[in-house]
């Protein structure tokens, strides 16, 4: 049963979309490194500095990622809705000997969340793109740092989000070919499996294809509306006095290369910043380093074409009986990369021409044999889920009393 959040769609069918074992030692190493690197390679931010510091977590889960942060000493606030995780929240805190770092636990949401204090980083992950007031949670991060204070969030990118909506379709069109009526039945999962399985054994992924299925493929909340764009998020960090400070994956270049004395004009940096994202656009669909970012910028009707697109593929996912004709390959698509240079790119524009024709066929096997015949695509998995990391330029604001 559907209910009206993300969080209604985990609890009703129990489910727990990034599963993380800390059970031995060697996978409590692993999740520490990574969470390391995210936060001081990729975003930069020397978590040795969080020891006595204040941070505010929404959406915890149970709590495998506020370890990381505990394990620095900082002091936490931890804000976790949903109760089915708080039971393991509360024993991995104290199987590691963390208790002490956790300052309050609270069982509510961002949206009822206040506070007097300030905060000197907030997180949110996993969320905060499927709320109906994003906007306006957003704002409230930004209004709860303290000045100077860092907030990260994670969101699926309308753009990244290309190769799996084109993933989700085909998956969706093979059900409708197979006479599979209910996606979340075991035939579904089976489908899902001979489409994806040999693809998804080589991602470094963290959790189990049955949970990239669930959150991916049936998910009804990975859907259009569910989706954000680094274009409509600026302009949001920019009225609370907020500025972008990084992203993972790390795609600006606008600092590389760069003599530190050439400082960049703050009113005009979230623009550079933008036209930064059209030089390398094509990475955002494919995941695919720009080889040389200067080659081919994107156009806005070319941006409009892949949100578009975006935009039919969720309607056909969730609207089933929308007809599959009406997913087309577009043709200012097809010409942006037959601009490139870069014969990989090529490559992939060619085998994605193909998969769109072959969504056409009325027979399952052919369509996933077309998928499959696709080396380019199939290794590919775009720039979908992006953590973007922006700090409190020193604006003093008061919190929502």
């Amino acid at each position: 049963m559907l209910g009206d959040s993300l969080l209604s769609y985990y609890k009703n069918n129990n489910f727990n979309p990034v599963p993380i074992t800390l059970e031995d030692k060697s996978t409590k190493e692993l999740h520490f490194a990574r969470r390391y690197n995210l936060y001081q390679r990729h975003l930069g931010i020397p978590l040795f500095l969080l020891r006595g510091r204040s941070v505010l977590e929404f959406g915890c889960n149970s709590g495998e990622n506020a370890l990381v942060l505990a394990s620095t000493g900082a002091d936490l606030t931890l804000v976790e809705p949903n109760e089915q995780v708080l039971p393991r929240l509360k024993m991995l805190f104290k199987k590691f000997g963390f208790e002490e770092r956790i300052v309050a636990l609270l069982q509510t949401d961002i949206d009822s969340f206040k506070s007097k204090r300030l905060y000197d980083v907030v997180i949110v992950e996993g969320f905060l793109f499927t709320l109906p007031n994003r906007n306006a949670m957003i704002q409230k991060i930004g209004r709860l740092l303290a000045p100077g204070g860092f907030a990260v969030i994670s969101f699926n990118d309308r753009y990244g989000s290309l190769l799996e909506f084109t993933r989700r379709m085909i998956f969706w069109r093979a059900c409708h070919l197979a006479k599979i009526n209910d996606v979340e039945s075991k035939s579904s999962l089976a489908i899902a499996l001979r489409l994806y399985q040999q693809d998804f054994v080589r991602l470094n992924a963290s959790r189990p294809f049955e949970a990239w299925w669930k959150d991916i493929l049936i998910n009804p909340f990975f859907s259009f509306s569910h989706l954000w764009s680094y274009a409509e998020l600026l302009p949001l960090l920019e009225m609370e006095n907020c500025e972008f400070y990084s992203s993972s994956p790390k795609w600006s270049f606008m600092e590389h290369f760069n003599w530190y004395k050439n400082i960049p004009i703050q009113d005009n940096y979230h623009t550079l910043l933008l036209e930064d994202w059209k030089e390398v656009f094509s990475f955002f669909l494919t995941g695919i380093p720009p080889a040389n970012k200067k080659n081919n910028p994107a156009t806005t009707e070319e941006a409009i074409a892949v949100s578009e697109l975006v935009m039919r593929i969720s309607e056909y996912t969730t609207k089933p009986h929308l007809s599959i004709d009406s997913l087309l390959y577009p043709s200012v698509l097809k010409q942006y990369f037959q601009r490139s240079k870069d014969s990989k790119l090529l490559c992939f524009n060619a085998e994605m021409e193909k998969i769109y024709n072959a969504l056409k066929c009325c027979q399952l096997d052919e369509l996933i044999s077309t998928y499959h015949e696709a080396k380019h695509v199939r290794k590919l998995w775009g720039a979908p889920y992006h953590y973007a990391c922006f700090r409190n330029l020193g604006h003093q604001s008061n919190c929502e009393k």
